[in-house]
């Protein structure tokens, strides 16, 4: 069995010496040497690919294992790393490169199932059959994942069946450790109101195979009893179970079908009722994308459920957010803190503070969770002290005050409480005193410029310090605070607090002064604590001198609020200035605006009266133009008609001789339309063409006044 590697230069070594990548290396040189060969140039091409992939994979990997020689804690290189080595076709450095990362990191889902995979390829000798086992169990420490352990399920189910197809007799022994691995999945996963069934399924079609093979009524009977205690259980696909369990019984126990499903139905409607309930959460789940916050909202309705309530089905919904959300450290905590609330039991609550910090090792919070879990179950010195140097060998968690502080704090807790206070030792508080010092160092050395805001640490050593008779260091200590934090008040109050307590009236009064003169930020709560004392201690001169000093400051103050006042009250009205002066700009503009907007209608306006009377000249000329063409052409047609005329005897009117023929006419009659008056109007009235020409004669005279409508 591999064992995981110690160093990243172990690592390196046993890929630089390894004849395997001599040989992937050498393999690749023939390959394209070769390659000319291969007829099919598709197949050429991806086989070129390949290579070259594999030839960059072995030259970056050398890279890589040094840096994380020097920082092992680089998640993204670790998977860089498995990457390559997989793309080299390196199996053992490929192994030893997962347990190296496992070492440090939590494995994804993914990964496991990845790392599983290819180990089950050798799972056909015994040997490889406890490698696997062992992925498995490793993998099951790390997340609670349904796939993983459906993986599982199926690898024990295809061992179990290679067997049994061919198995003339019961094999009581396979059959008994085939449903105790079983088992352990179901229990597992027992509380996952969604995706258990997938788990349950399989342990009951085994379950369903040995009976339907061998017929044994225990066996008749446990399948029973599987049925109505998965029907008790919380889960969404109850229905199925439901269904299942009527089929059962038709099958076997058909006579007392109905008292069976009455029985069933019992439980069965209780189920049903609370996993109607929980589909709306695990609906709104998948609608709202497994966010987190919809995570939290099912926790909180689960822990005020009335159906079906367990502390177990909070926690499953805690490892399934987990799963997805496992470098979010309020969530590990808020885990922990329902746990150490409602279920502490050791073992598992110290399981899961370690598997916080491994995902989570930048927090110092879950670090102090674990430190103290460990305490609380006796842990020795040496092991808690180990969890504070990995803590503080992390190199982010050094990189942010509040969880620096946290660990600090928490081994500082630790000493003080192997304290025993009623009969002192020597060792340990000397052990308590270096606890601080380190603690002071390590905050000065991340933070030499901004230091710990909330002097906690100095703090709690002032007080420690105090505890111990040594005022000296304590009042060292609250210097120092102080000289840092000059414009805190608290500060500034509480070291007057720690002199008052030890009877230093005239140092109070000392730091009341020099207090008084800085830019505190809250003047008025230093004002109300001297007043308070002085009432209490002060006499007659002391009262009188902080009297004084307390007027000036008043004073200062008050010249100092008033003009901040009025440069409030002038940058006010300025800004009112400049918005009456946006408002009145924006008013001119509009105005002009308008006044551009009519000048361009007047414009408009004026272009187009100029256009229709253009118009109407270019209309009258037309017409003049038309009727001079019309007049020539009628003209020619009357000259014709005269002639006619005179050749034609002509009857008087009302004789009784008939009419004289009508005169052949050359042209056709003209009917001219009623002249246009404008573009944009329509003639008021319209001209008719007579239909037929009367014989009387007419005039040029009257064809000019037809032609302009007089007549």
């Amino acid at each position: 069995m591999s064992t995981p590697m110690e160093t990243s230069e172990e690592l390196l070594q046993s890929i630089e010496s390894n004849e395997a990548t001599e040989n992937a290396q050498n393999d690749t040189d023939i390959l394209l040497e070769d390659l000319n060969d291969t007829q099919d140039p598709m197949e050429e091409t991806k086989q070129m690919e390949e290579s070259q992939k594999t030839l960059e994979a072995l030259d970056q990997i050398p890279d890589i294992i040094e840096k994380l020689g020097q920082d092992n804690t680089q998640y993204e290189l670790h998977i860089q790393l498995i990457d390559l080595l997989k793309q080299a076709d390196l199996p053992e450095q490929l192994e030893d490169a997962r347990w190296t990362m496992h070492d440090v990191y939590p494995l994804s889902e993914s990964l496991w199932l990845d790392w599983i995979n290819d180990i089950k390829k050798e799972a056909t000798t015994e040997e490889g059959e406890q490698k696997l086992r062992r992925l498995y169990e490793e993998a099951e420490r790390d997340y609670f994942s349904i796939d993983i352990w459906k993986s599982y399920t199926e690898f024990i189910m295809e061992k179990f069946y290679k067997s049994f197809e061919a198995m003339d007799e019961e094999d009581e022994e396979l059959i008994e450790a085939t449903r105790e691995d079983l088992l352990k999945a179901v229990s597992a996963t027992t509380f996952h109101v969604k995706r258990s069934q997938e788990i349950w399924r399989l342990y009951a079609q085994f379950e369903t195979d040995v009976m339907n093979k061998f017929k044994k009524p225990e066996q008749i009977a446990r399948v029973k009893k599987i049925y109505l205690d998965r029907l008790d259980v919380l889960h969404i696909d109850c229905e199925e179970t439901f269904n299942a369990y009527s089929t059962y019984i038709t099958a076997w126990d058909n006579a007392n079908y109905e008292s069976n499903m009455v029985e069933a139905n019992k439980i069965y409607a209780a189920t049903k009722v609370a996993a109607d309930e929980r589909d709306v959460f695990e609906q709104k789940l998948v609608t709202d994308g497994y966010a987190l916050d919809t995570f939290y909202e099912y926790i909180e309705n689960e822990k005020a459920a009335k159906n079906k309530f367990s502390l177990n089905n909070i926690r499953c919904l805690y490892e399934r957010a987990i799963l997805i959300y496992c470098t979010d450290p309020g969530l590990w905590n808020d885990y922990i803190m329902f746990l150490i609330e409602k279920a502490r039991v050791q073992s598992f609550l110290e399981h899961i503070c370690r598997r916080s910090v491994r995902n989570c090792p930048w927090s110092g919070a879950l670090w102090a969770h674990l430190a103290r879990l460990i305490e609380t179950r006796g842990g020795e010195p040496k092991e808690i002290n180990e969890i504070f140097d990995k803590a503080l060998s992390f190199q982010p968690l050094l990189t942010s005050i509040e969880d620096l502080v946290a660990v600090l704090l928490a081994k500082c807790d630790y000493y003080r409480r192997r304290i025993d206070w009623d009969d002192l030792d020597d060792n340990a508080v000397m052990d308590l005193r270096v606890a601080f010092e380190e603690s002071l160092a390590y905050v000065d050395e991340a933070f030499p410029k901004s230091g710990d805001p909330y002097y906690r640490i100095e703090k709690f050593y002032a007080h420690i310090s105090t505890r111990l008779g040594d005022a000296d260091k304590a009042r060292e200590l609250w210097e120092s605070v102080v000289v840092k934090r000059g414009r805190d008040t608290e500060a500034w109050i509480q070291y007057i607090n720690f002199e008052r307590n030890l009877g230093n009236y005239h140092k109070c009064e000392s730091l009341f002064k020099k207090a008084i003169v800085k830019r505190i930020d809250n003047p008025t709560r230093l004002i109300d604590v001297w007043n308070d004392m002085e009432h209490e201690f002060g006499t007659l001169t002391t009262h009188e001198d902080a009297l004084v000093r307390i007027h000036q400051k008043t004073k200062a103050l008050a010249s100092e609020w008033q003009a901040q006042y009025a440069g409030q009250e002038q940058r006010k009205q300025t800004k009112e200035m400049k918005e009456q002066e946006h408002k009145r700009k924006k008013g001119l503009h509009r105005i002009h605006q308008k006044q551009k907007q009519k000048e361009k209608q007047a414009s408009f306006k004026k272009v187009e009266g100029q256009k229709e009377l253009l118009g109407i000249e270019e209309d009258n000329d037309q017409v003049q133009t038309e009727a001079s063409s019309s007049l020539k052409r009628k003209a020619s047609t009357e000259d014709i008609d005269q002639e006619a005329v005179k050749r034609t005897k002509i009857q008087p009117q009302g004789s009784s001789r008939g009419r004289a023929p009508r005169p052949a006419r050359r042209g056709k009659s003209i009917a001219l339309g009623p002249s246009r008056m404008s573009r944009d109007h329509k003639p008021a009235q319209e001209t008719e063409t007579p239909a037929t020409v009367t014989a009387e004669p007419k005039s040029n005279d009257d064809f000019r006044a037809m032609l302009l409508g007089k007549k």
